[in-house]
């Protein structure tokens, strides 16, 4: 072989090195979710998580670190560990599976806020026992899977909803305590009914967050009673946050039913509505400068039967206490057999144009929406 022979064998072996290696790096690009979350570059996007984060500075109490006080919210749709979820846990022998396509780096995604919030679709009882009689849509989780969620930072549920006596009046009783000892705050009665266990009152960053949990699957709310409660709350908390278990099942347009408690809601003080129930995406209302999410959709379900109910909606939020302003993050995600990821490119541009379609904005709001950032 000449030398001109072997220096263009070594030529097209680099040639061919280089090309195995752009071919790698394509594909992991392709498959990191992640860092092409929303449209946005690997380097960008790390601010836009970090930018939904706990102001642990903010603790003191001098005039100036008043006026720099902010919380940070991370919301997310209905949370149901049971049935086809509970065999993949089984499988998996624990529940990291779930968030492998949104944690990534040292859970980075959920490293950040300082409430972490879903509605919990379903009992906690010990060894998650289900309690006769026995449905297929009877829902009960395990303690030890429930108590893993911390590892993501979860530690607040909404827990008023269609599915939270589903092991009956014991179930409850043992969903509170179990709860409770495990470390997580929660809010909500069993559907339709207000009361002390409606609300709970957190205290993060010297802000007082009160969480307000309701239900109104099988009858309405008593609206009045509902509006009273806000407003006894409102004079107790700084920002009032209110979790609403409503609507028609796989409908993405909200009806009266939401909007008008809604509005009434809002009135009586409350800051930010978070809706769930329907199993897909509904749209947003902006009333009075106050956001109303009808329904974040599914968060970890095993709906797999449609596209609708497996697109959904995660939702950022940084309130700033000194002017009450509210800076929102959109995180629309898609879910693989019960594995939510974010959205991306093409897909997430498509989703955030047919949520405007579902939402009642003004002209000027929606191309805020398009961008997955929005100013209150």
């Amino acid at each position: 072989m000449t030398g001109h022979q072997k220096y263009f064998l070594k030529l097209i072996l680099a040639l061919l090195i280089c090309l195995v290696g752009l071919i790698f790096i394509v594909q992991k690009n392709n498959n990191d979710v992640f860092f092409d979350l929303p449209g946005l570059s690997a380097e960008n996007i790390l601010y836009r998580i970090d930018d939904i984060r706990p102001a642990k500075e903010n603790i003191l109490t001098d005039t100036e670190t008043l006026e720099m006080r902010r919380v940070s919210f991370l919301f997310f749709g209905d949370l149901m560990l049971d049935r086809n979820v509970k065999t993949k846990i089984g499988e998996s022998n624990n529940i990291d599976f779930l968030f492998k396509g949104l944690a990534r780096e040292e859970n980075r995604f959920f490293m950040s806020p300082d409430i972490i919030s879903a509605n919990l679709e379903g009992a906690v009882t010990s060894s998650g026992v289900h309690y006769p009689p026995i449905s297929e849509n009877d829902f009960a989780f395990n303690t030890s899977t429930v108590n893993g969620l911390k590892k993501y930072n979860f530690n607040f549920f909404n827990i008023a909803n269609n599915h939270i006596t589903d092991q009956g009046p014991r179930g409850l009783t043992e969903t509170t305590t179990n709860l409770t000892t495990l470390g997580f705050d929660f809010s909500g009665c069993a559907d339709t009914q207000i009361g002390d266990c409606s609300y709970k009152i957190v205290n993060k960053n010297g802000i007082k967050v009160a969480m307000v949990g309701l239900s109104q699957v099988y009858h309405l709310l008593d609206i009045n009673q509902a509006s009273e409660l806000i407003k006894k709350i409102r004079a107790q908390a700084d920002i009032i946050v209110v979790n609403a278990h409503w609507g028609n099942e796989y409908e993405h347009n909200f009806n009266s039913k939401q909007s008008a408690p809604a509005h009434t809601m809002i009135d009586a003080g409350a800051d930010i509505i978070i809706g769930h129930h329907p199993h897909v995406v509904q749209g947003l209302e902006i009333y009075k400068n106050k956001p109303i999410f009808y329904s974040l959709g599914n968060f970890i379900f095993d709906q797999y039967f449609s596209t609708d109910t497996q697109e959904e909606l995660g939702v950022g939020m940084n309130y700033h206490q000194a002017d009450k302003k509210m800076i929102l993050y959109l995180f629309p995600m898609r879910s693989v057999s019960s594995v939510p990821q974010l959205m991306v490119d093409r897909e997430k541009n498509e989703f955030l144009n047919k949520f405007v379609t579902w939402s009642k904005l003004e002209e000027s709001k929606k191309s805020e929406i398009l961008s997955g950032i929005l100013n209150l």
